[in-house]
């Protein structure tokens, strides 16, 4: 039996003033060059649709891609179509908002969701190659990058325990903009789920 690579997209929702939540989703595929081909061929395709070429965000669709809070009512729509046709698991944990949130202050609700989400997901996946990807807007890269590998690397080895189980190899953990079309779906189905 072939060894199966297990990509993880994960998005955030909720930092907005108006939010009464806090939410990260995780989207799960084997298969994330199909929704990567099936995104970006819409991409292609939607400015050439006479009713979308004017709306803003798709004349920035090849430079900003697909987002929710910033796509046209109409755009949305069409976007949940494609997603819904896709073929991936999703996965969200969510947290009331404290009244005195401030995104500004950390990441530590970040780290607690994404560590009670990315539990289950780690634990279904241990024979599994695991490719984690979160989406990352700050200028502290590869401090970020270096604390979510490190609550991973904690998971997998409570998981370990825990379960008597080896992992067959530990996930490797990254970053990505706008550039990586499959955080396009990941923050729709947060979104989504946050409306």
């Amino acid at each position: 039996m072939a060894t199966q690579n297990v990509f993880m997209f994960i998005d955030e929702t909720g930092i907005d003033e108006e939010s009464k939540i806090l939410a990260i989703a995780c989207i799960t595929t084997s298969e994330p060059k199909h929704l990567r081909d099936r995104l970006e061929k819409f991409k292609l395709d939607l400015p050439k649709e006479k009713q979308y070429k004017d709306i803003p965000s798709v004349k920035n669709l090849q430079k900003k891609g697909f987002h929710y809070c910033e796509d046209h009512q109409d755009v949305r729509s069409k976007v949940i179509d494609l997603i819904s046709e896709l073929p991936f698991e999703a996965y969200i944990c969510y947290k009331r908002k404290r009244h005195d949130f401030c995104a500004s202050e950390g990441f530590g609700w970040y780290d607690q969701l994404f560590g009670k989400l990315m539990h289950d997901r780690l634990r279904k996946y241990n024979n599994s190659i695991v490719n984690i990807c979160f989406e990352q807007h700050t200028n502290s890269l590869n401090a970020r990058e270096q604390e979510l590998k490190t609550i991973t690397e904690r998971l997998v080895h409570e998981i370990q325990l825990k379960d008597v189980c080896k992992f067959l190899s530990p996930p490797v953990v990254r970053s990505a903009g706008k550039e990586e079309s499959c955080l396009a779906v990941a923050d729709y189905v947060a979104a989504v789920f946050k409306d």
